[in-house]
């Protein structure tokens, strides 16, 4: 039966289950110590509700638990996903997992419960996952924690299977993540939520931090700093393979070692376009400029005129100026293209001589 893979991490797939996971889902649900916490394993009858569960879950959401299969040998050793549940008459969406014993104590469950976090934030657009933990659940309990959850105050008690339950709620919420680079017309702050970019602006602003604020109201998001690259740090990187610094990429989410990779071969003048995953937040009217901005050819410019024209606003001219001032990635989506008639420089986040450094760049290259 084909299935559909969901997520991939270093060494593990997560995919849908379908009927025929039904054995190895048997050896999870049906293991006195796994079910410890669900006060003992499952019959035959509970281990068919469970997996019709999900797959209704998946037909009605487009996700729920998923199967965690072990790439190198193809194994199912696990299940991990998202599901939403009640804490005290509040709807949550929590990341929840169960792995077969024997392949406990090697990461397997935090690698897939990270991974789903940042489905959840990324794919879902979700601002906060949980984890609603049995307060004798030790092994999930530090799993959370490893998964950047924090143990909230109050306790809820679940009825379950003849007893009272008291769990706990373990609370993430969204984070942009946040790395400094030294370009060479002036730092700049890039910032990733899970798998995508949504941040590439001046540190030296006009406004300084109203970018950040903005995006942190829509995304309902917190900013974390995951490290810098230094001018010392980016030139030695850029002498060495054109990525981040070895001592920075550890740290950083993969989105922002890719974008630092690209912004390096940009200044070099070996890139002209941009292959990134983006997040606009914006009005759906900001978006469908910022669209636009990447398709003014490299080495050219527009007017906000023409830039109105070519979304099939062309009476907006105002307003297309006024989400062009509001691009929060800067460069990427090349807003630095938008000139005033006659050819005037105009307003730009970075400062005019930044926008002439990158206009010139772009004309010798």
């Amino acid at each position: 039966m084909e299935t559909t893979t969901v997520i991939e991490t270093q060494r593990l797939q997560l995919r849908e289950m379908t009927p025929t996971d039904r054995s190895a889902l048997c050896r999870i649900l049906q293991d006195s110590e796994v079910m410890y916490a669900y006060n003992g394993p499952f019959s035959d009858e509970e281990v068919d509700e469970w997996l019709e569960r999900q797959l209704a879950r998946y037909r009605q959401w487009g996700y729920g638990l998923w199967a965690v299969v072990l790439k190198a040998t193809g194994e199912m050793i696990g299940q991990c996903g998202l599901t939403l549940q009640q804490w005290n008459g509040r709807e949550m969406l929590e990341v929840g997992y169960l792995f077969q014993h024997s392949h406990w104590h090697q990461g397997y469950a935090t690698e897939a419960a990270r991974a789903c976090t940042d489905y959840a934030f990324g794919t879902l657009n979700s601002p906060l996952v949980c984890s609603i933990i049995r307060d004798n659940n030790l092994p999930s309990q530090q799993v959370a924690l490893r998964n950047g959850m924090t143990r909230q105050a109050g306790v809820m008690v679940k009825h379950y299977r003849g007893a009272e339950m008291p769990h706990w709620l373990f609370v993430r919420p969204r984070t942009i993540r946040t790395l400094r680079y030294h370009s060479p017309c002036g730092e700049m702050l890039l910032g990733a939520a899970g798998d995508r970019l949504c941040l590439c602006n001046w540190a030296q602003e006009l406004h300084p931090g109203r970018v950040e604020q903005r995006l942190r109201i829509i995304l309902k998001a917190q900013f974390e700093e995951c490290g810098q690259i230094t001018e010392t740090a980016a030139s030695q990187s850029r002498q060495s393979d054109g990525g981040a610094p070895e001592q920075c990429r550890t740290s950083m989410p993969e989105v922002l070692q890719r974008t630092v990779r690209e912004l390096d071969e940009y200044f070099r003048g070996e890139r002209m376009d941009f292959d990134i995953p983006l997040l606009l937040a914006g009005s759906d009217f900001q978006k469908r400029v910022w669209q636009q901005l990447p398709s003014i050819p490299y080495g050219q410019t527009a007017s906000y005129g023409e830039l109105a024209a070519a979304i099939g606003s062309p009476r907006s001219v105002r307003a297309v100026a006024n989400a062009n001032g509001a691009n929060a990635i800067s460069i990427i989506l090349p807003c630095h293209r938008i000139i005033g008639s006659g050819g005037r420089l105009t307003g730009y986040g970075g400062g005019l001589r930044a926008k002439q450094f990158l206009l010139e760049l772009e004309h010798n290259s």
